[in-house]
């Protein structure tokens, strides 16, 4: 956010309103409740894109009021005024929601986008306590266009699988990082590409988890992604505990092991003929690593191993005459997910319950083949 970009922003009404730094108001009345700040030093936020400039500060606006006989979009075309004591000042009848953020613009690219995702990109400004992610909304007399994507909607390469509950431990245990200012799902999708994940979720409109396969216990089919995306509000970047998930379909992704899975970290690769051995099932289809651990959970195994692609087995702790082999000798790829390896000939990549690999709780196991990740397994290029 910067002064400039408020100010161009709001060129079709009387008054511009910077505040917490990040956040531009626009209106053609100042609220009857609006009082005189005691000092202009009470709005000391730096701008979050230029901080050579001031944008407000908590519950203070930085104001700007439109002179029209100079260029809108020019900074001289507004006289800055005294700040004011509340973030709700600047009111309008006219103004225009952002349908998916209970919040004003937070970026740059949110105003000067000419993307048609949302035709009411340059007037959606204003914070209106009825807003929501909903499909549609409106605020005044004007209506906004739906912002959730749908099942098989493409961005880029990649296709939306839907909206799956986040887990404890992550549903996604690729990589992960924060971007509270200019998250995306462009940007997200990016970011795990590069790290040869192919897919790729947002959750909480600033935050990005990659992997190559969700965890058993998440499942897309939730209605609870209904956040903006810090850097761009005509998106949703998840919910508080949701994730937005999109497949790479047109990436090759080289296939990964699987770092952990809940509470089950990876062990390592291990070579014999039993090395656990009180519980298995083989299946020749849909053998993830998620959906082995899931099974060795139901049926109360604290280790689990997958193996030859296709089999899956538990023991409660692992063989003596288990050998430990170097993680390249298990090379075989999981039956229900290329993506990811589960073992080889005679060999078990094992994943051993370990609570201290768990920050918050522990979460529940699911003896099914994973929706999500079938559907990227189908939908690969790999």
């Amino acid at each position: 956010m910067t002064v400039e970009l408020c100010l161009s922003a709001c060129a079709q009404y009387a008054f511009a309103g910077l505040e917490y730094g990040r956040e531009c108001w626009c209106g053609d009345n100042l609220a009857s409740t609006a009082t005189k700040a005691t000092a202009e030093s009470q709005c000391n936020m730096k701008c979050s894109g230029d901080a050579t400039e001031l944008c407000g500060a908590g519950n203070r606006l930085t104001l700007y009021t439109h002179k029209p006989a100079i260029k809108p979009q020019a900074k001289i075309a507004f006289a800055q005024q005294a700040a004011v004591s509340t973030g709700s000042a600047v009111q309008s009848s006219s103004t225009t929601s952002l349908a998916g953020s209970s919040s004003p613009i937070s970026s740059s690219s949110t105003v000067s986008s000419t993307s048609s995702k949302s035709a009411t990109l340059t007037t959606s400004i204003a914070k209106s306590s009825s807003q929501t992610a909903s499909k549609s909304s409106s605020t005044g007399t004007t209506s906004t266009t739906t912002l959730l994507p749908t099942p098989s909607q493409t961005i880029g390469g990649f296709s939306y699988l839907g909206c799956a509950n986040q887990t404890s431990p992550v549903a996604l245990v690729g990589m992960s990082k924060t971007n509270s200012n200019n998250m995306t799902t462009e940007s997200c999708q990016d970011y795990c590409l590069e790290n040869n994940y192919g897919l790729a979720a947002t959750q909480n409109g600033d935050a990005c988890y990659c992997g190559n396969g969700l965890q058993s216990y998440s499942a897309v089919g939730q209605e609870s992604c209904n956040v903006a995306c810090a850097g761009n509000q005509t998106e949703i970047c998840g919910g508080a505990q949701s994730l937005s998930v999109w497949n790479s379909t047109s990436a090759t992704i080289p296939p990964t092991i699987v770092k952990a899975v809940g509470a089950y970290p990876l062990e390592g690769c291990y070579s014999g003929s039993k090395v656990l051995s009180a519980a298995s099932y083989t299946s020749a289809m849909g053998l993830t690593v998620e959906s082995c651990v899931g099974y060795c959970i139901t049926k109360g195994y604290k280790v689990a191993g997958v193996q030859d692609g296709k089999t899956c087995y538990c023991d409660s702790q692992l063989a003596t005459t288990a050998q430990q082999e170097s993680l390249s000798s298990c090379n075989v790829l999981c039956a229900g997910n290329k993506r990811e390896f589960c073992g080889a000939s005679n060999m078990s990549l094992v994943y051993q319950y370990d609570m201290s690999s768990v920050t918050n709780g522990v979460p529940k196991a699911m003896n099914q083949p994973n929706k999500a990740t079938i559907t990227a397994n189908s939908t690969s290029s790999a």
